[in-house]
């Protein structure tokens, strides 16, 4: 990890609160390597997603009709890229940081929504080349939350349009559509002084016009993209070194050609 992503990380948990973005997992296929003319397949495989989640409220949404915060997420990642050339397999380790910046509106719709429209714009590194590449995105996030008892309901549905990698991988923009479901139910502890609660999630995602261009016999598309795991929080929320973690949840995700294990520290809309 470079120097100056650790410096940025370190200076942003400074200020840290819940927030979600990006498209993580996908990251380790936007970096294929240029020099891969010759590729006929290829997949990637994300042993481990960290989301660290981060924002600074301006504007704080309780009792005013719409709120406004700066996001600061991170995203570690390490992940093993399989190519298949026409002289043979190829396999090689990435380790990620993607830090993209953005604001983000918070709008109540009735007494159980909450709409976030939002823009991003940010940077990614890789340890493979070491090279930077800017990244861009904007779109809608919204969550409910609902009691069916004795579970506690949220749901979340994201729409993201956002900027390939500038690495001619994927020339590009793509859009993604997001939808989520997570349950919990009291598990009968306490953590400090919160009430625990636990469940599971399911998260499905689409990918439009994502298409990788790095094939002997035309472009690739990736499409579809699943999400399932466990889940934990606390009532009020956990803290650990004064950051707030509403929400824990560890995941299997798995799709067209990315599968992978996905910690996130904020339900992801």
């Amino acid at each position: 990890m470079r120097a100056a992503a650790l410096t940025a990380l370190l200076a942003a948990l400074l200020v840290a609160a819940p927030v979600a973005a990006q498209d993580g997992d996908l990251d380790g296929m936007l970096l294929l390597p240029l020099t891969a003319d010759q590729v006929q397949d290829a997949s990637a495989t994300s042993f481990q997603i960290y989301r660290i989640p981060i924002s600074y409220s301006i504007r704080r949404l309780e009792d005013k009709p719409w709120g406004l915060r700066i996001t600061l997420p991170v995203s570690l990642g390490t992940y093993q890229l399989e190519a298949a050339t026409g002289v043979g397999d190829v396999v090689e380790s990435i380790q990620s940081v993607v830090v993209i910046p953005g604001v983000e509106f918070l709008v109540p719709v009735g007494e159980r929504w909450v709409l976030k429209p939002f823009a991003e714009a940010g940077v990614g590194d890789d340890s493979r080349t070491g090279e930077t590449h800017l990244l861009y995105a904007a779109g809608i996030r919204a969550r409910g939350e609902y009691e069916a008892r004795p579970f506690e309901l949220m749901v979340g549905t994201a729409f993201r349009y956002r900027s390939p990698a500038d690495t001619d991988v994927v020339e590009n923009w793509y859009s993604t559509v997001e939808g989520g479901l997570d349950a919990q139910l009291p598990l009968g502890f306490s953590v400090g002084s919160g009430a625990a609660r636990g469940g599971g999630y399911a998260i499905l995602r689409h990918f439009s016009n994502l298409e990788f261009e790095l094939v002997t016999e035309g472009p690739f598309n990736v499409s579809w993209n699943y999400e399932v795991g466990l889940s934990f929080s606390t009532e009020p929320a956990l803290k650990v070194w004064k950051i707030k973690l509403p929400w824990v949840g560890l995941g299997y995700r798995f799709g067209d050609r990315t599968r992978g294990i996905r910690l996130n520290l904020a339900f992801p809309f």
